[in-house]
């Protein structure tokens, strides 16, 4: 799995600004405004409370002051409830805004990678980037910057008042308040240790479920439903232990502030009662009024508030900021594109069948380290529309030929040509396209046959239905092409699901088709008929495509142009089926043992 770096990359933090909320500078600056008239209107009502109690004290000559203070207090809340709501909008709308852009562009990041890139990744991790991740930085851009802004303008206001009623009183509830808050922010170094732990803690909980989803077949055949709900449950412990804690840490926040500002009115009460403000060197605190006492009561409880959500800022600054980082790992890591820093740009991709060539082919997995080349000094060509038979037992380099021929896997420069042209020059998509690869354990989307064959298409299925032999197939699902495949194809056998694979690359009729061992889960018959219908396929232009068939099925090579033997990566015979029958060999020995066990003949 991949993690954050030791040490965070430069200017990460500025690179987001720049790149996400500086657009959205209208919104802050209006939020900004509105911030600054909720708290002064906020910090500005404890002072008519102040002027309303002390005029009860005058009877009835005070009561029109009693009335107009009132009325100024209730007019006074409802601007603070409808400027309040219009700051929060302001914040909240852009942070939600960049949430929805950062996924998009997590998106099409990883659409632009290729699969050495996912090797580095747990599909667990890669999930929680695109949720806990980018949440955090919604946080971070909406709820913490108003979070921050609103604890300095309480504070700067709150602060004013305080000192206007009182300017040693105000001084010393400071005090208080700055002890709890250097406690408070302890807490919160604590904090963000746990929820970097909780991150990590959730990202192996989602690569375990996902594991357990996409494995169910296998679970329920050989009875492993308790081992993995053990192991699910460790990771669930694990994450509800430090939910906990997080939990406890918040929870001791509060009080210590709540005690701070309670230590703060007692003050004010005893303090700046008549005869108790002899404090000797550090002064005399001035007689405050009943109303004066409710006041800085009031703005000393109304600064809490800010300071306590400014803790629990600090720690999402602290966990947005590893996000961030997790996020630039996506965002910024360069896609194995060679095609694209061509100076003069990516070559295009041919339109008919093409030759292909390997020359010199040395190939190694990155971060393999067992000293095994999976591919070694390989050398072949095939001509345009030709048939090319690739063979070896399991792990002899099959596969990797075949994704080196198709750009999944880099193939060293000047070892895999396309028409003569290195393929690293290609304009990877279009070659893609112009290549289409049915590997042996196809992906099937949670979807019906039709939509696993069209992946979007609209052309009529019949014709590639027919010559994937899926015909019969059809006729006993219940709902034939409408079909539901279940969860990676589940429903179907492995046979079907490697006809259905093939039905979609047919439909492409690309000018290459490589086949990774899509036959071997066929019956010989249906096997047979299969490569009658390669034999006579053609591409869009009519041409016959240049293809590519794996098998460690010797029948099913009998028609190529040219078949290659791999063994340990090392390409050890050649020739055509019959050549290569003609003398011993591996390629031999596996047809007399087909033959074998079929009764047949090669």
């Amino acid at each position: 799995m991949s993690t954050a770096p030791a040490t965070p990359p430069p200017g990460v933090g500025w690179r987001f600004l720049r790149r996400y909320a500086l657009a959205y500078w209208p919104w802050y600056l209006v939020g900004a405004l509105a911030l600054v008239a909720t708290n002064g209107l906020s910090v500005t009502i404890p002072m008519v409370m102040a002027r309303g109690i002390d005029a009860l004290s005058l009877g009835a000559a005070g009561r029109h002051q009693v009335a107009v203070a009132a009325g100024e207090v209730a007019g006074m809340g409802a601007l603070v409830i409808g400027i309040r709501t219009l700051s929060r909008l302001m914040f909240f709308t852009p942070g939600r805004l960049i949430e929805a852009q950062i996924n998009r562009d997590l998106f099409q990041a990883l659409l632009q990678q290729q699969p050495s890139f996912y090797a580095r990744f747990d599909q667990g991790d890669l999930t929680a980037r695109f949720t806990s991740d980018t949440q955090n930085v919604r946080l971070l851009f909406g709820f913490t910057a108003l979070g921050v802004l609103n604890t300095a303008t309480a504070a700067v206001l709150a602060g004013m008042r305080l000192v206007e009623l009182s300017p040693l009183l105000g001084a010393l509830a400071a005090v208080p308040l700055a002890i709890a808050f250097g406690l408070s922010a302890v807490a919160v170094n604590r904090l963000r240790a746990v929820m970097r732990e909780t991150q990590a803690a959730l990202a192996s909980l989602s690569t375990h479920a996902l594991a357990s989803f996409q494995g169910v077949a296998t679970v329920h055949a050989f009875g492993a439903a308790e081992a993995m709900r053990r192991g699910f449950a460790v990771h669930n412990e694990e994450v509800r232990r430090l939910s906990l804690e997080r939990a406890q840490l918040r929870v001791a926040v509060g009080p210590v502030l709540g005690l701070a500002a309670t230590l703060d009115v007692f003050g004010a009460l005893y303090l700046g009662g008549p005869g108790h403000g002899d404090l000797g060197p550090l002064g005399t605190v001035q007689t405050l009024s009943a109303g004066e006492v409710v006041a800085f009561a009031a703005i000393v409880a109304f600064l809490v508030a800010p300071l306590r959500t400014l803790t629990f800022t600090l720690s999402v600054i602290r966990v947005a900021t590893a996000s961030l980082e997790r996020l630039d790992q996506v965002l910024s890591a360069p896609p194995d594109r060679p095609d694209l820093a061509r100076p003069d740009g990516a070559l295009p991709a041919p339109q008919a069948a093409p030759a292909l060539a390997l020359r010199g082919l040395t190939f190694r997995y990155p971060g393999d380290d067992t000293a095994r080349d999976a591919l070694h000094d390989v050398s072949l060509e095939v001509p345009p529309g030709g048939l090319l038979g690739v063979f070896g037992p399991t792990g002899s380099g099959k596969t990797t030929l075949v994704r080196c021929l198709t750009r999944l896997e880099r193939p060293p420069p000047g070892t895999v040509f396309v028409d003569g042209v290195d393929v690293l020059d290609l304009d990877l998509d279009a070659w893609r396209a112009a290549a289409t690869l049915v590997p042996q354990r196809a992906f099937l989307f949670t979807e019906s046959v039709r939509d696993n064959i069209a992946l979007g298409s609209s052309e009529p299925l019949d014709e590639v239905v027919a010559a994937a032999q899926l015909e019969t197939d059809l006729t006993a699902l219940p709902d034939g092409l409408d079909t539901v495949v279940g969860e990676a194809g589940l429903t179907l056998s492995g046979g079907q699901r490697q006809r259905v694979a093939l039905a979609r690359g047919l439909l492409q009729r690309a000018p290459a088709l490589l086949l990774d061992d899509v036959l071997s889960a066929v019956d010989p018959a249906t096997e047979a008929a299969l490569l009658t219908m390669l034999a006579q396929r053609r591409a869009r232009g009519g041409a016959t495509p240049t293809r590519v068939i794996v098998s460690n099925r010797v029948s099913a090579l009998r028609s190529a142009d040219l078949v290659i033997v791999l063994d340990r990566g090392r390409l050890v015979d050649r020739g055509t089926h019959a050549e290569l029958l003609s003398r011993p060999g591996p390629y031999r020995e596996a047809c007399e043992r087909q033959s074998e066990r079929t009764g047949g003949g090669a």
